[in-house]
């Protein structure tokens, strides 16, 4: 008698959360956005924001991290003002948009008074395809030392700002391609020359 009353009961009152839904009546099944279509845009912190714009976020020491700016892809959008990255590391996160950066907006402000060239901010600074590089000498094999880790066959005479090491003939083409430290996938901000 109880399920038959309840099958006969009317359907409950329309609730004002659900007031984007097109029937108050028609239960809705959640995508992931909170009961309706991803916007085509938020708005973050140097501007408007849209699905598969390039940005960055800093991971800063106070919430644990190491003070460093990643760079990604925008994934998706909520209507909360939230949006997904996935990051060029392959992580991936989920926050308000106020705390992303657009690649291709104004940097952030402590950026913007460096007098360095237009670029990525990373770890505070802004670099780009203009890093020097010092004198490259011809790579010598490696021998019983310590190789490259691209070529593992020279020896590894120059490093970058990260830490990580590479001979001089492969950094000649990270450089020329753009590319990030092939160890760590850390832009490359700074290029120094080893003497063993």
């Amino acid at each position: 008698w109880l399920k038959r009353a309840a099958a006969a009961a009317p359907p409950p009152p329309f609730s004002a959360s659900l007031s984007g839904c097109a029937s108050p009546h028609v239960p809705s099944r959640p995508m992931g956005n909170f009961f309706g279509p991803e916007p085509l845009e938020v708005h973050g912190a140097n501007g408007v924001l849209r699905k598969g714009d390039r940005v960055q976020t800093q991971y800063t020491i106070a919430e644990g991290g190491d003070g460093r700016w990643y760079s990604g892809r925008i994934t998706a959008l909520y209507k909360d003002n939230k949006a997904k990255i996935k990051y060029d590391d392959g992580d991936t996160w989920k926050g308000a948009a106020c705390y992303i950066w657009s690649l291709s907006g104004a940097p952030p402000p402590g950026a913007q008074s460096s007098g360095l060239p237009p670029g990525r901010v990373v770890a505070a600074r802004v670099v780009g395809a203009s890093v020097p590089l010092p004198v490259i000498p011809p790579s010598e094999p490696a021998g019983n030392e310590p190789c490259c880790p691209v070529c593992n066959e020279y020896k590894m005479d120059m490093a970058f700002q990260c830490g990580h090491r590479v001979c001089g003939t492969c950094l000649k083409g990270i450089h020329a391609s753009n590319a990030p430290c092939p160890v760590c996938r850390t832009p490359i901000a700074q290029v120094i020359r080893i003497y063993n």
